[in-house]
């Protein structure tokens, strides 16, 4: 049974695809449960559980983000108005980042994203925020329970490490004279 933290394997771990979904990365998810690893040192296996389930939760907490974020960007492009606005904004990004290097078009760099502070998209965003507020609320409520699992996680972990390291301390002895 290994005790030191080199020697754990993933092996024992639950196999991250059994719950990660398309978007999410196995080579991603287990850097983090190593970077947990490593911060936290676990010394058996239900303190290594204990980090499996916080790396579960992180990994819930940033799931529910991304879900909220994409009912909140504004709507694609629909309309030409609006897909030529895009283009602009696309061509006017890849001009200010690349210079007259830039030969735009088909075959060009790919879309920037969106503009950080843009405050035009704040109605739009507004707009998706009550056409959605059911599922916001839902997904909102379930970030919160993983991040309430996340903390409970690591309570009990340092509570288990907490009961090791004074099962490790010797009882006094009483001397009497």
């Amino acid at each position: 049974m290994p005790n030191d933290i080199d020697d754990v394997s993933y092996a024992e771990f639950t196999d991250p695809r059994r719950f990660l979904l398309r978007d999410e990365s196995v080579e991603d998810y287990e850097f983090r449960l190593g970077q947990l690893l490593a911060d936290l040192r676990p010394a058996n296996s239900l303190e290594r559980r204990q980090v499996e389930l916080i790396a579960q939760a992180d990994l819930d907490i940033e799931r529910q983000r991304r879900i909220i974020s994409v009912y909140l960007q504004p709507a694609k492009a629909e309309s030409p108005t609006q897909r030529a606005v895009v283009e602009w904004r696309h061509e006017t990004s890849m001009r200010s980042q690349y210079g007259d290097d830039w030969v735009g078009g088909a075959g060009g760099e790919a879309d920037p994203g969106p503009v950080f502070g843009d405050f035009g998209a704040t109605p739009a965003i507004a707009s998706a925020y009550g056409a959605n507020f059911g599922m916001l609320e839902f997904h909102y409520r379930a970030q919160s329970d993983a991040e309430r699992r996340r903390r409970m996680s690591i309570g009990l972990l340092l509570q288990l490490q907490d009961w090791r390291a004074r099962r490790a301390v010797p009882d006094a002895q009483v001397v009497e004279e």
